[in-house]
C-alpha cells in the first residue's frame, strides 16, 4: 500500500464501508489497549473530540502515546496525550515511530481520564482532508492483529543433535483467548471478576484480591511481566526458547522477561529467594519437556480481573512439539493451598513465528492517571 509522507495511506476516504471497519477495530482495541492498565482508568461514558496540533509521539511498550496541543476558544493553549495499543502491537499493523509527527494537525476522539485532566485513551483519530482512522487501524494487510505463519523452512529440523524435540527459536501465540486459556485466565480488560472467578479464591485469596485495582496495580506499570503463565501469551509477542542440553532459556517479548529451566537439577534449593520467575527445574517425558517451578513472589494470576496468587503458588508446565504443524502447546496446572481452593489449569498454544524476537524496551508514561488517588 502507498504510503503519504505523514505514514498514512494515500486515497483513504472516510466512506461509511471504513467507519464500520474502525468501530470492529476499535473493539479490539478496548481489549488490548486497555488490556494492561487502562481498564476503569478510562471513563467511556465521556467520549472528548479534540482539535489538536501533534507535539510529540512516543511508540513505546506497553502503551504508545500521541501528544498534542488544543487551543480552547479564548486561544489558551492546552497540553494532552492520549493513550494507543503497544508499539510492538502497532507495529504489526504497519504503524512506525513517524506515524505522527510534530507539526501534524489532527481530530482525536477518545474516552477522558477517570484520575488526571487532559488525558485520554484514543479511540480513532481524523486529519485535516478528512481521512478517518481507527486507533488500531492496519495500514499494511487490511485485518485485525495478525497472528504469525508458520515459516516455511525446511532447514528446521524436528530434533536436536542429542535427540531431543527442537524447541528453539521464535514464538508467538496463536489462536484467540478462549482458545490458549481456561478459568483464571478469563476476563475481559477493566471487568470484574466473574462469580466463578471469585469461587476460585480461598478466604485468604478473596482478602487479597479485594484490595487489588487493575488500573493503579496493574503489574505492567511497573514494567513487570506479572506472572510466567499470563506474560508468554499476553499481546501476542514473539517469544523465544534458546535450548541446550542442561539449560533451557525463555526469553518473553512481553516486558524482556527470562526465565531459566534446569535440566540437570534433581530438586529445587532449600532457599529459594522469592522472585516473578521462581525456580524451574525441566525433566524430558517422553518428547514432552516437564517443568516444575516453586519459589514464586506472591502476585496476581489475571491482571486483567484480579485473582492473585501467595508464596506457595506451584506450577507445573508441560512443553509438546509438534514439528509438522510448527506449533508448541503449553499445558498448565497451578496450586496455591493459600490463596486457591483447588489447582487451575490451562494450555496455550504457539507458533514458529515470521517475526524474530525484539526487545520490548518497557517506557511506562500512564502518569498520575494509573496513581490511586489519595484517599
Amino acid at each position: 500500500m502507498k504510503r503519504a509522507s505523514n505514514g498514512f495511506p494515500q486515497g483513504t476516504s472516510p466512506s461509511c464501508a471504513s467507519w464500520a471497519k474502525s468501530a470492529l477495530l476499535l473493539v479490539l482495541l478496548a481489549s488490548t489497549a486497555a488490556g494492561h492498565h487502562a481498564g476503569t482508568a478510562y471513563d467511556q461514558s465521556k467520549l472528548l473530540e479534540l482539535n489538536g496540533t501533534v507535539s510529540k509521539f512516543e511508540f513505546v511498550n506497553p502503551h504508545a502515546y500521541v501528544y498534542f496541543i488544543v487551543q480552547d476558544a479564548k486561544g489558551a493553549q492546552q497540553s494532552w496525550r492520549c493513550e494507543l495499543a503497544a508499539s510492538a502491537t502497532l507495529a504489526r499493523l504497519g504503524w512506525t515511530k513517524n506515524t505522527f509527527t510534530a507539526g501534524q494537525k489532527a481530530t482525536f476522539k477518545g474516552a477522558a481520564g477517570r484520575n488526571e485532566p487532559n488525558v485520554c485513551v484514543l479511540n480513532s483519530f481524523v486529519m485535516p482532508n478528512g481521512q478517518g482512522f481507527s486507533a488500531r487501524e492496519d495500514f499494511t494487510k487490511g485485518g485485525p492483529n495478525p497472528v504469525a505463519t508458520l515459516v516455511k523452512d525446511k532447514s528446521r529440523p524436528a530434533r536436536l543433535a542429542n535427540g531431543r524435540p527442537n524447541l528453539s527459536g521464535p514464538w508467538m501465540s496463536a489462536g484467540n483467548a478462549a482458545d490458549r486459556t481456561s478459568g483464571f485466565m478469563r476476563g475481559a480488560p477493566g471487568m470484574p471478576a466473574t462469580a466463578q472467578d471469585v469461587a476460585l479464591s480461598t478466604a485468604a485469596g478473596a482478602a487479597a484480591g479485594a484490595v487489588y485495582n487493575q488500573p493503579f496495580d496493574d503489574p505492567a506499570i511497573k514494567c513487570d511481566v506479572g506472572n510466567i503463565l499470563f506474560g508468554w501469551w499476553h499481546d501476542g509477542h514473539v517469544n523465544e526458547i534458546v535450548q541446550k542440553d542442561d539449560v533451557i532459556t525463555l526469553r518473553y517479548g512481553y516486558m524482556d522477561f527470562v526465565r531459566t529451566i534446569y535440566l540437570n537439577l534433581a530438586a529445587h534449593p532449600q532457599n529459594i529467594k522469592p522472585s516473578r520467575g521462581g525456580h524451574s527445574i525441566g525433566k524430558w517425558d517422553g518428547d514432552v519437556l516437564v517443568v516444575d517451578t516453586v519459589g514464586l513472589a506472591p502476585g496476581v494470576l489475571n491482571p486483567l480481573v484480579g485473582i492473585m496468587y501467595s508464596n506457595q503458588m506451584h506450577i507445573v508446565e508441560r512443553f509438546t512439539l509438534d514439528a509438522a504443524a510448527g506449533t508448541l502447546r503449553r499445558e498448565f496446572t497451578a496450586t496455591d493451598p493459600l490463596y486457591l481452593k483447588a489447582p487451575v489449569a490451562g494450555y496455550d498454544v504457539s507458533k514458529v513465528s515470521d517475526e524474530p524476537f525484539m526487545s520490548y524496551n518497557c517506557k511506562e508514561l500512564s502518569g498520575k492517571n494509573n496513581i490511586r488517588p489519595k484517599s
